[in-house]
Protein backbone atom coordinates (compact mmCIF):
# COMPACT_ATOMS: atom_id res chain seq x y z
CA UNK A 1 0.00 0.00 0.00
CA UNK A 2 3.02 2.08 0.91
CA UNK A 3 4.48 1.85 -2.70
CA UNK A 4 1.27 2.31 -4.52
CA UNK A 5 0.64 5.59 -3.08
CA UNK A 6 4.13 6.13 -3.23
CA UNK A 7 3.99 5.46 -6.92
CA UNK A 8 1.29 7.51 -7.59
CA UNK A 9 2.19 10.47 -5.85
CA UNK A 10 5.46 10.07 -8.01
CA UNK A 11 3.61 10.13 -10.74
CA UNK A 12 1.40 12.94 -10.12
CA UNK A 13 4.81 15.53 -9.43
CA UNK A 14 6.06 13.89 -13.05
CA UNK A 15 3.43 14.61 -14.63
CA UNK A 16 2.60 18.20 -12.99
CA UNK A 17 6.69 19.26 -14.04
CA UNK A 18 6.20 18.36 -17.44
CA UNK A 19 2.98 20.47 -17.63
CA UNK A 20 5.03 23.36 -16.39
CA UNK A 21 7.75 22.48 -18.93
CA UNK A 22 5.42 22.52 -21.52
CA UNK A 23 3.45 25.48 -20.89
CA UNK A 24 7.20 26.84 -20.29
CA UNK A 25 8.24 25.51 -23.80
CA UNK A 26 4.76 26.78 -25.45
CA UNK A 27 5.23 30.75 -24.12
CA UNK A 28 8.59 31.42 -25.28
CA UNK A 29 7.49 30.82 -29.09
CA UNK A 30 6.00 34.65 -29.72
CA UNK A 31 3.19 33.75 -32.24
CA UNK A 32 2.07 30.82 -29.52
CA UNK A 33 2.12 33.52 -26.89
CA UNK A 34 -0.08 36.02 -29.30
CA UNK A 35 -2.69 33.67 -30.21
CA UNK A 36 -2.78 32.64 -26.34
CA UNK A 37 -3.42 36.33 -26.03
CA UNK A 38 -5.56 36.87 -28.97
CA UNK A 39 -7.63 33.96 -27.44
CA UNK A 40 -7.97 35.32 -24.22
CA UNK A 41 -9.23 38.59 -25.48
CA UNK A 42 -12.06 37.04 -27.93
CA UNK A 43 -13.01 34.72 -24.60
CA UNK A 44 -12.92 38.22 -22.60
CA UNK A 45 -15.34 39.58 -24.99
CA UNK A 46 -17.47 36.84 -25.42
CA UNK A 47 -17.90 36.62 -21.73
CA UNK A 48 -18.66 40.17 -21.13
CA UNK A 49 -21.81 39.97 -23.77
CA UNK A 50 -23.06 36.57 -21.80
CA UNK A 51 -22.97 39.07 -18.52
CA UNK A 52 -24.26 42.09 -20.31
CA UNK A 53 -27.23 40.05 -21.99
CA UNK A 54 -28.18 38.66 -18.67
CA UNK A 55 -28.19 41.39 -16.61
CA UNK A 56 -29.98 43.76 -19.13
CA UNK A 57 -32.82 41.18 -19.67
CA UNK A 58 -33.47 40.56 -15.93
CA UNK A 59 -36.41 42.12 -15.05
CA UNK A 60 -35.44 42.54 -11.48
CA UNK A 61 -33.22 45.20 -12.90
CA UNK A 62 -34.82 47.43 -14.44
CA UNK A 63 -33.89 50.59 -13.95
CA UNK A 64 -30.21 50.33 -13.86
CA UNK A 65 -27.65 51.59 -15.91
CA UNK A 66 -25.08 48.84 -15.81
CA UNK A 67 -21.61 48.61 -17.69
CA UNK A 68 -19.55 45.16 -17.77
CA UNK A 69 -16.15 44.48 -18.61
CA UNK A 70 -13.69 41.38 -18.02
CA UNK A 71 -10.43 40.72 -18.05
CA UNK A 72 -8.73 36.87 -17.61
CA UNK A 73 -12.42 35.43 -17.05
CA UNK A 74 -12.68 38.39 -13.97
CA UNK A 75 -15.92 40.35 -14.56
CA UNK A 76 -16.62 43.68 -13.22
CA UNK A 77 -19.66 44.82 -12.91
CA UNK A 78 -20.12 48.92 -12.43
CA UNK A 79 -22.79 51.27 -12.58
CA UNK A 80 -25.92 52.46 -10.77
CA UNK A 81 -28.85 50.29 -9.77
CA UNK A 82 -31.97 50.92 -7.74
CA UNK A 83 -31.93 49.41 -4.42
CA UNK A 84 -29.75 47.08 -2.53
CA UNK A 85 -31.56 44.21 -4.11
CA UNK A 86 -30.79 45.19 -7.77
CA UNK A 87 -27.41 45.22 -6.79
CA UNK A 88 -27.00 41.54 -5.01
CA UNK A 89 -29.41 40.37 -8.14
CA UNK A 90 -26.73 42.12 -10.47
CA UNK A 91 -23.84 40.08 -8.40
CA UNK A 92 -25.60 36.79 -8.14
CA UNK A 93 -26.64 36.42 -12.10
CA UNK A 94 -22.45 37.84 -13.13
CA UNK A 95 -21.17 34.91 -11.37
CA UNK A 96 -23.87 32.34 -12.63
CA UNK A 97 -22.19 33.03 -16.32
CA UNK A 98 -20.53 30.11 -17.17
CA UNK A 99 -16.60 30.70 -17.73
CA UNK A 100 -16.56 33.28 -14.81
CA UNK A 101 -14.21 33.32 -12.20
CA UNK A 102 -14.42 36.12 -10.09
CA UNK A 103 -16.83 39.13 -9.50
CA UNK A 104 -15.97 42.76 -8.69
CA UNK A 105 -18.70 45.32 -7.90
CA UNK A 106 -18.55 48.46 -9.13
CA UNK A 107 -21.67 49.63 -8.66
CA UNK A 108 -23.47 51.73 -6.55
CA UNK A 109 -26.97 52.29 -5.18
CA UNK A 110 -28.57 55.33 -6.44
CA UNK A 111 -30.23 57.16 -3.39
CA UNK A 112 -32.48 59.46 -5.66
CA UNK A 113 -35.05 57.02 -7.08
Amino acid sequence: MLIRNFFVATLVAVATFVGLALSAFATDDPQVLAAVVANNDALDTTLTEKVETILRTDVGLVGSKIRVSSKSAVVTVAGTVPDEHALRRALDLASSVRGVREVRNGMEVDAQK
